[in-house]
C-alpha cells in the first residue's frame, strides 16, 4: 500500500500550504458586568479613499485618519476573574460564541541536506477564545481554531470543534488535537481526536488510540481500540497517515471508511484493493473493493449535495426553477450565470462584468447591485438570510426588507470581510486588523477587538 498512495501523498504536499492559528486577549473587568461601553458601527459617510500613485509609491493617506478615529475595543467583561485557558464546563454560559482576540506570525525552522531552512507565514496566524453572546470572555484566546460541524444544507450541530497544537502531539498527524465542546459549554472531551466526520447528529473521531462515535446532543460516547478495529500495532503508523493524507474519513450508510489492507508488492490496483469498512451501530469490520467504495461515495455525494436549482434560458431571461416552480429574473440574458441561491435571495453576474446583481426570487425583481455582494445565512437557523454588500468603500448589512441593519467603511482599497451569523449575533473581521462581534437587534458592538498587524 506504501508505494500505491507515496505519490499521491508527495503531490500534496506540494500543493498545500501551512495554516494554524492563536494570541491572548486583554478583556476588562473582573465582576462579570459589561465594563465597554456600547457604540454604534463607524461613520460611514465618507467617500472611498483616494489611492496616490504620482510619486511612484501606493499611498493610502486616509490610514492616518483611521489611525485616529478607529474602532475602541469593547467587550463584556469576564466571566471568571482570571485568565482562562480551559473551558469550565458549566450550564450557565448560553450559547458559546468564537472570538479572535489576537495574532502572531508562525516561523519554523529546520535542518534539510546538512542546511538551515528557515520559514515565515506571510500572514498573521489567528488564536480564538469564546464568549458569551453579551461578550463576557469565557476563554482566553488558546485555541489554534474554533470551528462548527455542518449538517448538510440543515445548518450544523450544536457543538464547537476546539484545537491545540503541540509537540507532544507530532507523533500523528500534524502536531494538532482536536476537543469537542457542547456549544452551551456544559460539555467537553479531551484535546485526544486528530480527524473527525459525521452523519446525522453523531460525530465519528479518529484518536491515535482507536475510534470515537460522540452524540453532539448529550456528549455522549463509544470508543474502540484499533486492535478491536483489526488494525496491528505494527500497522498503525501507515493507516493513519493514509486516513489523514490520502483518502480524509468518510462515513456513509454502509459504514466508516478504515483505510486499505496492505498488499504491497502483489500488483493490486487501487480500484481492486482491499477497503476496511467499520459499522459503528453493530462494531462489525468488513472488507470491500477499493472502487466499490469509490462508488458509494459518488452516490452519497451526489445524493447531498446535487443542487436543488436548475438554470435555463426562457424569451432571452435567466429562468431559475426549484422544485418545479419557475422564476424568471428581469433584465437578465443568456450571458448571466447563477453565483448563489439562499432563501428567497439569488445573487447573479455577467460574464463580461464586474459587477454582481442580487434579486430576489419569488418576484423575479432586481433589488440591488454591487462590486462585491454575499448572502450571510445563520448557522443554526439556515432559513434566515441577510444579504451584504461592498460599494464606494463601504460593507452594509441589510435585512429581508432591505432595509439597512448594519455598515461598515473599509479602511483599505483590497479589504475583505468575513462575515457569520448567530442568532442575530453578526460576527466580522478581516485578515490582519480587527475581530467585531455586532448585535443586530441592540444595534451596537458587544464585542471588538483592534488586533494590531495590520500593518
Amino acid at each position: 500500500m506504501t508505494k500505491r498512495w507515496l505519490a499521491l501523498l508527495l503531490s500534496a504536499f506540494v500543493l498545500t500550504g501551512c495554516a494554524s492559528v492563536g494570541l491572548d486577549s486583554s478583556g476588562s473587568g473582573s465582576d462579570g458586568q459589561s465594563s465597554g461601553s456600547a457604540i454604534s458601527p463607524p461613520d460611514c459617510s465618507s467617500s472611498e479613499a483616494e489611492w496616490d500613485e504620482s510619486s511612484g509609491v501606493l499611498v493610502d493617506w486616509s490610514r492616518l485618519k483611521d489611525r485616529q478615529s478607529r474602532q475602541p475595543d469593547v467587550d463584556g467583561g469576564r466571566w471568571y476573574p482570571d485568565r482562562t485557558d480551559v473551558l469550565i464546563p458549566g450550564r450557565n454560559y448560553g450559547p458559546l460564541i468564537p472570538y479572535i482576540g489576537d495574532q502572531a506570525y508562525m516561523f519554523n525552522r529546520w535542518e534539510y541536506a546538512g542546511e538551515v531552512q528557515e520559514y515565515w507565514s506571510d500572514w498573521p496566524n489567528s488564536f480564538y477564545g469564546l464568549m458569551t453572546r453579551d461578550g463576557e470572555i469565557v476563554v482566553d484566546p488558546v485555541y489554534q481554531s474554533v470551528g462548527y460541524c455542518a449538517y448538510g444544507k440543515e445548518g450544523s450541530l450544536p457543538i464547537l470543534l476546539l484545537s491545540k497544537s503541540g509537540p507532544a502531539w507530532e507523533e500523528f498527524g500534524n502536531g494538532s488535537r482536536y476537543a469537542v465542546a457542547a456549544i452551551d459549554g456544559s460539555w467537553i472531551t479531551d484535546f485526544e481526536f486528530i480527524n473527525y466526520t459525521n452523519r446525522g447528529n453523531q460525530l465519528f473521531l479518529l484518536r491515535p488510540e482507536g475510534c470515537t462515535v460522540l452524540d453532539s446532543a448529550i456528549g455522549e460516547r463509544e470508543d474502540w481500540s484499533w486492535e478491536e478495529l483489526g488494525v496491528s500495532e505494527e500497522d498503525l503508523p501507515e493507516t493513519l497517515s493514509f486516513l489523514q493524507w490520502v483518502t480524509g474519513l468518510t462515513w456513509l450508510d454502509q459504514g466508516v471508511y478504515l483505510g486499505q489492507k496492505d498488499e504491497m508488492g502483489s500488483g493490486v490496483n487501487w480500484e481492486e484493493a482491499q477497503a476496511r469498512v467499520f459499522q459503528p451501530e453493530t462494531g462489525q469490520i468488513y472488507w470491500i473493493e477499493q472502487g466499490q467504495w469509490d462508488q458509494w461515495c459518488k452516490e452519497d455525494a451526489d445524493r447531498r449535495w446535487r443542487e436543488p436549482e436548475v438554470v435555463t434560458g426562457q424569451d432571452g431571461q435567466m429562468v431559475i426553477t426549484v422544485d418545479g416552480q419557475s422564476y424568471p429574473l428581469e433584465d437578465t440574458g443568456p450571458d448571466f450565470w447563477l453565483y448563489v441561491l439562499r432563501g428567497d435571495f439569488v445573487i447573479v453576474y455577467p460574464q463580461d462584468g464586474e459587477i454582481e446583481y442580487l434579486y430576489r426570487l419569488s418576484s423575479g425583481e432586481r433589488i440591488l447591485e454591487g462590486k462585491s455582494l454575499h448572502l450571510i445565512t445563520d448557522l443554526f437557523r439556515p432559513e434566515v438570510v441577510l444579504p451584504a454588500a461592498y460599494e464606494q468603500g463601504v460593507w452594509t448589512v441589510y435585512n429581508d426588507r432591505m432595509e439597512s441593519l448594519f455598515t461598515l467603511q473599509s479602511t483599505r482599497q483590497d479589504q475583505w470581510i468575513r462575515f457569520s451569523l448567530q442568532d442575530g449575533l453578526l460576527s466580522l473581521h478581516d485578515d490582519s486588523t480587527f475581530f467585531g462581534c455586532y448585535d443586530l437587534d441592540q444595534g451596537e458592538y458587544v464585542f471588538f477587538r483592534n488586533l494590531g498587524l495590520g500593518d
